[in-house]
């Protein structure tokens, strides 16, 4: 047993450090690149490039440096210190990040926008009558196997049967933490009619799990800067597929086959953005803003950001995070991606919240707005003047 557990670890290690190797768009063609620039040049939303069966982040994301490399690997596991410390003793995480057991009947308002958030980068929302789900995770790991990988270490607050019916659902991109798919196959079965919106490349992984092949549930598969409708009781909805900066891979040989994404979602009042995981694309942040804000409210990570010269590329750190905020123009946002699993990042477990507050109480140009952290499980409702 002892050598089978080794045997899988090294897997495990192994498969990190292929998926570590760094990936950048230089590999794409002159006259992709040239196409690119045109398209950011005029306002528009980027386009990904595309490689052949492979996507990459465009040019114009000026941030992006591609994910570390061999020597990075070593520094980062050999070198650096992980602050993250987690308590082992339940009682005081349950202190510290509290978890509010609910279900489907506690999740009502009046207020024609409202959401809770499950846990890492899942958030149960309801605008203007319509719910949505965004990230739907609920593995203990976040891992091809349940025996290694990022645990769980907060559980979610309403099971998968407890929750609302659901009309739609969004999936910004295909790693394990943000893709469980046992969730999605089990949210299918308990909502037959829902449409899952994904990034291009992800609706044949939908269908090979046996989403959307029957006729009922369907997958729509959008690239960015593409958007949908839904109606639903005469009412109508736009979902926005839009940039990130990241990047994708489920296995060891299919880096980058399915393109990543953030998420829009449009009513005839109310206005939702989630993120994804991203970096700082922020020329693309300040578009989102112009051409689809304000936003009543925001998903948006903050945590998984340490240390920076591994991470910075990939994700945002509670700094970075405000400033989507700002650029996107949200009048309300919810900090995410923190707090729930052990992701490997080594920033210390209750800093992304700390930080986030400890910034926003210094930023008297954003005292008109609020972006907050709020306790799994607990109902947040927009204000009347959002």
């Amino acid at each position: 047993m002892r050598i089978k557990l080794l045997s899988l670890l090294i897997l495990f290690i192994v498969l990190t450090v292929v998926m570590s190797v760094p990936t950048t768009s230089s590999s794409s063609s002159n006259r992709e690149q040239k196409g690119q620039e045109e398209v950011d040049e005029d306002g528009s939303f980027a386009k990904p490039v595309k490689n052949g069966k492979t996507f990459a982040n465009p040019p114009s994301f000026k941030n992006w440096g591609g994910l570390p490399g061999l020597s990075d690997v070593y520094r980062f596991k050999f070198k650096e210190t992980d602050h993250e410390n987690v308590p082992t003793d339940k009682r005081l995480l349950d202190v510290e990040i509290p978890v509010h057991s609910i279900k489907a009947s506690d999740f009502h308002s009046e207020s024609d926008l409202f959401a809770t958030w499950l846990g890492h980068a899942t958030v149960l929302v309801n605008l203007e009558g319509v719910n949505f789900i965004t990230d739907p995770v609920w593995a203990e790991r976040a891992s091809f196997t349940s025996l290694v990988g990022p645990k769980r270490y907060r559980p979610p607050p309403m099971k998968i049967k407890d929750l609302p019916d659901l009309d739609f659902a969004v999936v910004s991109h295909d790693h394990y933490d943000h893709l469980d798919a046992e969730a999605v196959k089990k949210i299918t079965d308990l909502n037959p009619q829902i449409k899952w919106f994904v990034p291009m490349g992800m609706k044949s992984w939908m269908e090979n799990a046996g989403i959307g092949v029957d006729g009922s549930s369907s997958v729509i598969e959008l690239s960015w800067g593409e958007s949908a409708e839904f109606e639903k009781d005469g009412k109508k909805f736009q979902v926005w597929c839009l940039p990130a900066q990241h990047w994708g891979q489920r296995g060891p040989f299919d880096r980058n086959r399915r393109l990543w994404s953030g998420w829009a979602v449009i009513g005839a009042k109310r206005r939702f953005y989630y993120s994804g995981d991203t970096g700082n694309c922020d020329s693309e942040f300040k578009k989102f803003g112009e051409k689809l804000g304000p936003f009543d409210l925001a998903a948006i990570p903050i945590g998984a950001y340490e240390p920076r010269f591994f991470m910075k590329s990939q994700h945002i750190n509670p700094e970075e995070a405000i400033g989507v905020h700002q650029l996107i123009r949200a009048k309300n946002s919810i900090g995410i991606h923190w707090g729930t699993y052990h992701m490997g990042s080594y920033e210390y477990y209750l800093e992304p919240r700390d930080k986030l507050k400890e910034l926003m109480d210094s930023r008297e140009d954003l005292k008109n707005t609020s972006f907050v952290t709020i306790e799994m499980g607990r109902i947040w409702e927009a204000p009347d003047d959002a």
